[in-house]
């Protein structure tokens, strides 16, 4: 149960990230919902989850990727593997260093997809992308609390149920 709500979530901030914040952008730069929901899941959840949602979310934006498809999946998935490992170490519950990830994922993700695109002989506008990156870290500083208790919902923990 608990994967199907987060892979409907998944499907909703994809819908959102392509129909919704296009028009929020700010001199073309826009935030991805479904890349910051992926990091900070991924800090409070844990590796194998990591790997999960990194490669389902990826995958889903590898859909509108009008370039190469795999290079969101591939990069999402290591970023949300490095974000658990360092969710591991840190307080959950607090925001700063969730959103310092946040931050240091988009913009390892901006290079990662830049080097791709530059191999590939295609091209990223870098001024864009810098900059959705400071749009993602808002946007991450401003969910990160409702992300916290989305992940410690009666759904989403695994409970024992022992019959006496």
């Amino acid at each position: 149960m608990k994967r199907l709500i987060l892979i409907l979530v998944l499907i909703g901030l994809l819908v959102l990230d392509n129909s919704l914040m296009p028009f929020l952008s700010i001199k073309g730069a826009f935030p991805s919902l479904l890349f910051m929901f992926s990091i900070s899941y991924s800090i409070i959840k844990g590796r194998d989850e990591a790997v999960f949602i990194g490669i389902l979310s990826g995958l889903l934006q590898d859909v509108f990727f009008y370039n190469i498809f795999g290079i969101n999946a591939l990069a999402n998935m290591i970023l949300c593997f490095l974000a658990a490992i360092i969710g591991e170490n840190i307080y959950k519950n607090r925001k700063l260093i969730p959103v310092f990830t946040g931050l240091i994922a988009s913009l390892l993700k901006v290079l990662v997809v830049y080097i791709i695109l530059f191999l590939s002989n295609k091209y990223l506008n870098v001024e864009t992308a810098l900059f959705s990156t400071l749009y993602n870290t808002f946007i991450m500083f401003l969910f990160y609390n409702i992300i916290f208790k989305f992940c410690y919902n009666e759904y989403s923990i695994k409970s024992w149920k022992i019959r006496k």
